[in-house]
């Protein structure tokens, strides 16, 4: 069940008027390309390291980001930012952990479906999936969640999930919550994403 407690309301920053960064970037895989990221605090906490790295290969990226945010605030910021004519081609969504310990599972698919619905099929989109051993119980919603995502995805073309999971423990990335990184896995987290935006341009170059 959804749980009833979830606050309906999020500080006023957390949800700051999309504005576009005002100079684009030119040189690098980027080319000036514009991408949004959605996430929640493993964004947020990533976010300086990501910034830096998607600047320096001529990416220009706006972060939409706070911490134990789930799909639902995910959805709405994407629809604000459609709404005001501001979102790009390329969207990085980053969400699900804090929906696989209190959200039902139908909910949860619902969701999945109505936002990548809200961002269509002429959007390159990259979801990157759950790394969560936080319990038992959320390993094993977390395992689901990728699962279900990339079901969903395989009836888009547009949509490539992201095995963060997999690079995470390839790595040896330690938590001390089952969660959250230190500072090099948050480095880690930044090099991976940009990585993954730079192979998708180069794979649609002629």
């Amino acid at each position: 069940m959804v749980d009833a407690s979830w606050p309906r309301r999020l500080p006023a920053d957390a949800c700051p008027a999309p504005v576009w960064p005002g100079t684009l970037g030119t040189s690098g895989p980027g080319a000036g390309r514009r991408v949004l990221i959605v996430g929640d605090s493993l964004t947020r906490e990533s976010r300086v390291s990501t910034a830096r790295l998607l600047r320096e290969r001529g990416w220009t990226p706006t972060f939409r980001c706070w911490g134990s945010v789930r799909l639902d605030w995910g959805l709405a910021q994407v629809a604000r930012a459609q709404r005001l004519g501001q979102l790009p081609e390329y969207v990085v969504i980053a969400l699900g952990t804090n929906d696989v310990s209190w959200v039902d599972t139908a909910t949860t698919q619902r969701r999945v479906g109505a936002l990548l619905d809200r961002l269509g099929p002429r959007r390159e989109v990259l979801w990157v999936d759950l790394d969560v051993d936080h319990s038992a119980f959320s390993r094993g919603r977390a395992q689901w969640f990728n699962r279900m995502v990339r079901q969903v995805a395989a009836s888009r073309e547009n949509v490539t999930v992201l095995p963060w999971r997999s690079h995470a423990r390839g790595r040896g990335l330690g938590r001390s919550d089952g969660i959250h990184y230190g500072p090099s896995g948050y480095r880690a987290r930044a090099e991976f994403l940009a990585t993954a935006l730079d192979r998708m341009v180069d794979a649609q170059s002629p």
